[in-house]
């Protein structure tokens, strides 16, 4: 198995976007399609969905968007500064809102209060606060959310990694949600390799990306 860094995965990601034109958007819906995939929809019914507003978390919006069309019962949050979310997250966060779908902001340790309330409600909680290019401590409001994921998820499913984990070796930064899932895409994050039920999917992105892009690095 083929195991990458951080840095290398997004090289590849760049790769498909900038040298073979495929848009970050068609990446991201297969992204959100393989994880609902991975989801038993005969098992889970309500979900508590928490969103960064990088594109981990526009993959969270989509995922929760494709659970919603599934007559699901999903409570969607994000978390950051919304005038600064990725391109790719303001394209789903903009379907949404066209579709009447309340997005729960947290901003606050009252709105914390609101989503320890939804967390225990739900069947499932999906992260998809930070991705691989986590490299500083989780600290603030974020730390907080992911001790609330913890202690009160009935089960916990990752979005490509769990939320303050190094994807590059598996560390702690400061907190870390403890996932019961992990669907990562395309290749294994050397941070994965001693994490317990990960799947690993394609979401599309070629071969001759992939190769190009470990050719030219070292560290792989």
């Amino acid at each position: 198995m083929i195991c990458v860094t951080g840095n290398q995965m997004k090289s590849i990601d760049n790769y498909c976007i900038e040298k073979l034109g495929i848009p970050g958007i068609v990446l991201m819906e297969n992204a959100a399609l393989k994880v609902v995939k991975n989801i038993d929809l005969d098992r889970f019914n309500s979900f508590t969905i928490v969103c960064g507003v990088g594109n981990n978390g526009g993959d969270g919006l989509a995922v929760g968007r494709h659970l919603i069309v599934e007559g699901k019962s999903v409570d969607i949050f994000v978390i950051g500064n919304l005038n600064k979310g990725s391109k790719d997250f303001n394209i789903n966060c903009n379907i949404l809102k066209n579709m009447n779908i309340k997005i729960n902001l947290i901003e606050t340790e009252e709105d914390i209060n609101i989503l320890v309330d939804s967390l225990k409600a739900s069947d499932m909680t999906i992260d998809s606060i930070f991705g691989t290019g986590l490299t500083r401590d989780v600290e603030g409001l974020y730390k907080d959310v992911i001790s609330s994921i913890n202690k009160y998820s009935k089960y916990t499913l990752s979005v490509d990694i769990p939320s303050g984990m190094d994807s590059d070796t598996g560390k702690i930064l400061g907190i870390s949600v403890r996932a019961d899932k992990t669907v990562t895409f395309q290749l294994m994050k050397k941070g994965l390799v001693n994490c317990e039920n990960v799947v690993v999917e394609s979401i599309g992105m070629p071969e001759v990306a992939i190769e190009n892009v470990l050719k030219s690095t070292d560290d792989n």
